[in-house]
């Protein structure tokens, strides 16, 4: 058994490794500089689209087959930390692309660009019910709010400081040396993030594979006997398709505002701002009042995110828009998480990981393919019409539908 001051240490080791992860994931960031990247390489709206189309597609199928995976191992850390590397190196590729070959190929680089991408997606899907796991063991659960809460805010934080940066290499090196620094940059920070994530210490324990036949049988099974988690996973889709109208807030200012290049990465520190503010609100929150709070939260912050979308009459109001988006993010990335956790059974956490991955990205797989040809044939209005729409059902049904799981857990049973 793991003793407090295990706990206490590998809550300052992830919360160290998570931090560093979010930074350089700010350094390539799917909302504001890949979409910038991908504009200056010639790309119409529907191959933007496909950059958090790829992201959420890597994010959701593999999902199943790690949490599959997970149950077999009776320790998680050695698996993840060779693992990890397929989401880390690409963006190593990224910085080594916009060095060599985007000055002579651009359309070529479009298209590994978008490749990278999605090695790094598809592995980081892989292994997310997996490191989720591996979480649930090493933090004690009575600080999984706070942990989450750490590991975002403090790496939104150090994003600050990082989009402050790239907005200064945008400015001062020509295109497109000035992604590649920024790649080279999140390559760094990921390889910091390494290092705290190999100090964890976790316990061995008995594998134990949840799955039965199939998947589909998994499922089936575990939806029957948790009708909540089901008006979860409901809610979750609905949100998850609403994410369109956030996908393309950047390349809607950029066009209808003519704002310069540079302005991207303020809207990126506006919204790592926000991410970090709202993530030690969420965290303290959902420990003491539970997360269904905060996933309900977040889903009014992206609600109202659409609606200043639609109705605003120059760029200073995106960056309110931004700040409401950096709120959902927190919120589904500290709560979000948080309350699957509370929903399942310790022998059963990888299941209930990787199905609620699979069904809170997949649908924000072609969500933003959808919106890119919405705003090709009608404008991009039309797409954040449909997002607010989404959203508020998602918000109604967390709202009416789900109940806290925490009224019905006993963690010292599990």
């Amino acid at each position: 058994m793991l003793s407090r001051r295990d706990y206490l240490f590998n809550f300052v080791v992830d919360a160290l490794d998570y931090s560093f992860f979010t930074l350089g994931m700010s350094f390539g960031s799917t909302i504001t500089l890949l979409p910038l990247l991908a504009q200056r390489l010639g790309a119409n709206n529907l191959e933007i689209g496909l950059i958090p189309a790829i992201a959420y597609l890597g994010w959701s199928f593999p999902a199943l087959w790690g949490a599959k995976v997970s149950g077999r191992l009776e320790r998680k850390l050695p698996f993840i930390l060779r693992f990890t590397l397929l989401e880390r190196l690409p963006y190593l590729g990224m910085a080594l692309l916009a060095f060599c070959l985007v000055p002579y190929y651009p359309s070529l680089s479009l298209y590994v660009l978008l490749t990278l991408l999605g090695i790094s997606s598809f592995a980081m899907g892989f292994l997310g019910p997996i490191w989720t796991e591996m979480i649930g063991k090493v933090i004690h659960h009575s600080r999984w709010g706070l942990y989450f809460a750490c590991g975002n805010g403090l790496g939104a934080l150090m994003g600050i400081w990082g989009s402050t940066l790239a907005e200064r290499l945008i400015k001062v090196y020509p295109f497109p040396s000035n992604f590649g620094y920024c790649f080279l940059l999140a390559s760094l920070s990921m390889g910091v993030s390494y290092f705290f994530l190999a100090l964890t210490r976790e316990e061995k324990e008995p594998a134990t594979s949840s799955w039965g036949q199939g998947f589909l049988s998994s499922f089936s099974r575990i939806i029957k006997k948790d009708t909540n988690f089901l008006n979860f996973l409901l809610a979750r889709i609905f949100l998850a398709l609403g994410i369109m109208g956030g996908a393309f807030y950047t390349v809607y200012v950029l066009k209808r505002f003519q704002i310069p290049d540079a302005l991207v990465a303020r809207y990126n520190a506006v919204f790592l701002v926000s991410q970090a503010l709202s993530n030690f609100i969420w965290g303290p929150l959902g420990d003491k009042k539970g997360h269904k709070l905060v996933v309900l939260l977040g889903a009014t912050s992206i609600v109202l995110s659409n609606l200043l979308a639609l109705f605003s009459p120059n760029f200073q109001w995106f960056f309110l828009s931004f700040t409401l988006l950096g709120f959902n993010y927190s919120a589904i990335s500290v709560g979000g998480t948080a309350i699957v956790l509370d929903f399942a059974p310790r022998e059963e956490r990888g299941l209930y990981v990787g199905w609620s991955s699979f069904l809170s990205n997949f649908p924000s797989f072609f969500s933003p393919l959808l919106g890119g040809k919405i705003a090709d044939w009608f404008g991009y209005h039309w797409v954040f019409w449909l997002a607010l729409g989404l959203n508020v059902v998602g918000l109604l049904w967390i709202l009416w539908g789900v109940k806290e799981p925490r009224a019905f857990t006993n963690f010292e049973e599990r």
